[in-house]
Order: C-alpha cells, then sequence, then structure tokens
C-alpha cells in the first residue's frame, strides 16, 4: 500500500513539472506567433499613393472639392461661375505641377469640383490642417464663394447655406463673416451697357469665348498669389467680373462683322 502510494505521488509530481514545461513551451510559441507577425507587419511595403490619391489629399485639392460644393450648391452652374472657377483651378494646376503635367493635375482637379460625392466636413477639415496659422488664406476663400454665389447676379438660398457652412467650419469669427456677407450683399445697379461699350471692355479679338475667358483670367484674384491674401476687394472684382459677363452677352448677340 505505501509502495504504490509513493508511486502516485511520483507520478503527480512528474505530470506537474510535464504541465508546467508545456506552459512554458506554449507560452513561448505564443510569444513568437507574435513576433513573427510583428516582424512580417514591420517587412510589408508601404503603399504608395497614387497620383490622384496625392492631388486628392493636398491643399488644391481640399479647395477644388470645397469650390465645387458653393458651385453646385443649387444644382446649377452658370458660365461666369464655371469659367471663374476652371480659371482658378488652372491657376492651382500650374502651381501645383510647376508647368510639368499641368493639364494632367488639371484634370483631375476638374474631376474634384464636378464631383458630387463631397463630404464638406472632411475637405474643409483637410484645408484647415494644411493650412495652420493662415486664417488670412481662409478668409481669402470664403471671398471667393461670395464670387461664385454672385456671379449670375443673386445670391440663391442654397448657394447662401454652403457658404455659411464652410465660414463655420472653417472657423471665421463672425465679425470677419458678417462683413464678408454684409459687403456682398449690398444692392448693385443693373449694368446698362451699350455695344461700343462692350467692344471697348473685350478690344480685337479673333474668337470671342477666348476672349473672353482671358479677360476672366485677368479679373479675377489669383488665390495661390500671396500678395492677393491682404486684398479684400471681391465685390469690386465681382462688378469687374459681371461688366466682362455683360459685355459678352451683348457681343455673342451682335459679333464684329
Amino acid at each position: 500500500m505505501m509502495v504504490t502510494l509513493v508511486i502516485i505521488g511520483i507520478a503527480m509530481v512528474v505530470l506537474y513539472y510535464l504541465y508546467l514545461a508545456l506552459k512554458e513551451y506554449l507560452s513561448q510559441e505564443e510569444n513568437n506567433k507574435r513576433f513573427m507577425q510583428k516582424e512580417d507587419i514591420q517587412s510589408l511595403p508601404i503603399a504608395e499613393p497614387t497620383f490622384q490619391e496625392k492631388i486628392q489629399t493636398s491643399e488644391y485639392g481640399a479647395l477644388a472639392g470645397i469650390l465645387g460644393y458653393v458651385a453646385n450648391a443649387d444644382g446649377e452652374i452658370c458660365l461666369l461661375e464655371q469659367t471663374l472657377a476652371y480659371s482658378l483651378l488652372s491657376d492651382m494646376a500650374k502651381e501645383m505641377s510647376k508647368n510639368d503635367n499641368s493639364s494632367i493635375i488639371l484634370e483631375e482637379l476638374q474631376n474634384i469640383f464636378s464631383s458630387s460625392d463631397k463630404k464638406i466636413e472632411e475637405l474643409t477639415q483637410r484645408f484647415v490642417e494644411l493650412t495652420k496659422g493662415e486664417y488670412k488664406k481662409k478668409l481669402k476663400v470664403v471671398e471667393f464663394c461670395f464670387v461664385l454665389g454672385y456671379a449670375d447676379g443673386v445670391l440663391n438660398d442654397a448657394t447662401k447655406e454652403a457658404i455659411i457652412d464652410i465660414g463655420a467650419l472653417l472657423d471665421l469669427s463672425n465679425e470677419d463673416f458678417n462683413a464678408l456677407y454684409d459687403d456682398f450683399a449690398k444692392e448693385s445697379e443693373e449694368i446698362a451697357m451699350s455695344k461700343e461699350e462692350a467692344e471697348e471692355i473685350f478690344g480685337k479679338f479673333d474668337d470671342l469665348q477666348e476672349r473672353y475667358t482671358q479677360l476672366v483670367q485677368e479679373a479675377k484674384q489669383d488665390l495661390s498669389n500671396e500678395d492677393n491674401l491682404h486684398a479684400f476687394n471681391g465685390r469690386n472684382k465681382l462688378l469687374e467680373l459681371q461688366k466682362i459677363q455683360k459685355a459678352y452677352e451683348i457681343l455673342k448677340q451682335s459679333p464684329n462683322p
């Protein structure tokens, strides 16, 4: 009986040590697996952003989306509004490319501008993150949004709400936003213009549409130019652009012989 108890005791001790050894082995295996998984993760190549993704996540990519959100807010884009926007996108494409592949970049910016799948919170957050400490740039963007909104002469409710949203998301002060709003809301006299005055604005040209685009390009403010960030004269620029639009409509109806 005594011998049997001793054997059982020895067997239990052996089993206990076998259990400890197995536990330690399993623990080492788990650590090895974790280590291998970590090594595997670290060895995975980091995916390089595509050309389109680089543009989309850039400051100008976010800006193109913001402007497109305003321009498409009411579901319609008038000729002056589209010409203005595309002119600015062209400036941005040249700035991004330093004139290399600017046509490809412009096409992508136009796609961002025209896209109907815009998340304005993400666009403005990205723009804010990429322009930290550049408050006047945010203010200038909202000023240009007002120029787009009033391009056809009237700021409709949908576009007004879109601009208000953008001003809030860009964290403009109420004072600065209201100053812009009140300036653009001033009543303007209807533009009266003769054919002779229209011809004076356009001067000599071979192609009416091409000259129109050129005049809009020259009259608008370039947001990529640092000097323009301190000149808040968007309403004056808007009136100048509206005169160009009026002259274009007159000359289009009665072209030069």
